[in-house]
């Protein structure tokens, strides 16, 4: 018993410090020069880009180690999908520059390839979708281009400032290469720590929304499809676990589903991001009841 209270003592001290600061408050990208060969005029700084992908990683490590499997897969997800997205955008443009055959076989090396792919990592970054329309206006796609900008942007974690990575086009081959290993290593301290799990269902850009994966959910629960209906629930959780409501509609698609172990889970974890969360205590107390009633042997 004291070593629960110690955990959950210490998932308190540091959840709190999350919901103070989550993804959006690390992504205030700046347009400054990159300096690199090739690049002219003013970008959105890749050396700035994996910098902050680097802190969110270890913001992951940091969650993970104190047993909070929700807010570490937010981070790990997120880092994952941003930077596989700079990664396959660098190959893209390789490919387009004569290197390899076809852009199938020139990525087949990396972890993931293809922007369905990489933006199911992690649906609530906005990388994806962005060097998707990136590469559709580099080969002069301009009407293709516009939908994934436009999903991109509205995304809650695209910068304000916006981005600009236009200058890739430009860079030397030699140049996007060491930026593609640069990328491809720190993919691989990511994924050593965490392992995305791809449905390969059809891509849905909503999917970034929690208010509307919670309504999935909740319509998935009314025709007792309870397994679709949590499916939803945690990817509302890895859009935005700084919301209670995401908690509260995962723990009761877990009781649903008749997934008990995993409801204990999100209720533990979602109170230690918002203790006084009245539905999540009402769960917690339910919980024990029953627990004291079957120790009872009612």
């Amino acid at each position: 018993m004291p070593k629960r209270i110690l955990w959950l003592f210490l998932a308190f001290v540091l959840a709190l410090s999350l919901s103070a600061c989550d993804l959006s408050s690390i992504l205030p990208w700046t347009q400054s020069p990159d300096g690199e060969d090739g690049l002219i005029g003013d970008g959105t700084s890749y050396h700035d880009f994996i910098a902050v992908m680097q802190e969110i990683k270890e913001r992951g490590d940091e969650t993970a180690a104190l047993g909070l499997p929700v807010n570490s897969e937010y981070y790990y997800s997120f880092a994952g999908a941003s930077v596989s997205a700079l990664r396959y955008a660098a190959e893209y443009i390789l490919w387009l520059k004569g290197e390899g055959d076809t852009l199938a076989s020139f990525t087949a090396d990396s972890r993931y390839s293809g922007w369905e792919t990489i933006a199911g990592i992690n649906c609530a970054s906005p990388y994806p979708a962005y060097f998707e329309g990136l590469l559709l206006e580099i080969q002069g796609k301009y009407e293709e281009a516009a939908e994934p900008y436009a999903w991109a942007s509205i995304m809650p974690l695209f910068p304000k400032e916006g981005l600009d990575f236009y200058y890739l086009k430009n860079m030397s081959v030699e140049s996007l290469y060491e930026l593609r290993d640069t990328l491809r290593s720190l993919e691989d301290a990511v994924y050593a720590a965490y392992t995305p799990v791809l449905t390969g269902a059809e891509r849905d850009r909503n999917l970034f929304d929690a208010e509307y994966l919670i309504a999935k959910s909740r319509e998935e629960a009314k025709n007792a499809d309870y397994e679709s209906a949590l499916r939803y629930a945690r990817l509302a959780l890895k859009a935005d676990p700084f919301d209670a409501a995401v908690w509260q509609n995962a723990a009761m698609c877990a009781m649903y589903a008749l997934d008990l172990e995993q409801m204990g889970g999100y209720v533990d974890e979602g109170l230690a991001i918002f203790p006084q969360d009245e539905t999540l205590l009402m769960f917690r107390q339910s919980m024990l009841d029953a627990v004291t009633k079957m120790e009872a042997g009612q």
